[in-house]
């Protein structure tokens, strides 16, 4: 059974140029993401200005404790500088 996560994911204390609007960072979440097992969609709610991630997922398969761990290994190229919230899910 899928469900939908929201996340906020907040690099701008650590990457205060970037603003979750780099495309570089957005195709790594969404390439990392969906290749992970349970994982069936990423996407940008609002675009890029919100900075609201929906992922599509079996909780069963990849739990929400999962997703954010992952997040916080991400961008590779400055990994660990994304600050995982759980909006909704």
């Amino acid at each position: 059974m899928n469900c939908h996560s929201a996340f906020e994911l907040d690099c701008n204390p650590i990457i205060p140029e970037c603003g979750f609007k780099c495309p570089k960072c957005i195709q790594e979440i969404e390439t990392t993401l969906t290749n992970m097992e349970g994982v069936s969609k990423v996407y940008m709610e609002g675009g890029a200005e919100e900075g609201k991630l929906i992922v599509e997922h079996d909780p069963s398969i990849a739990p929400v404790e999962q997703l954010i761990e992952t997040f916080k290994k991400l961008p590779s190229f400055y990994e660990g500088f994304f600050v995982p919230t759980l909006i909704a899910s």
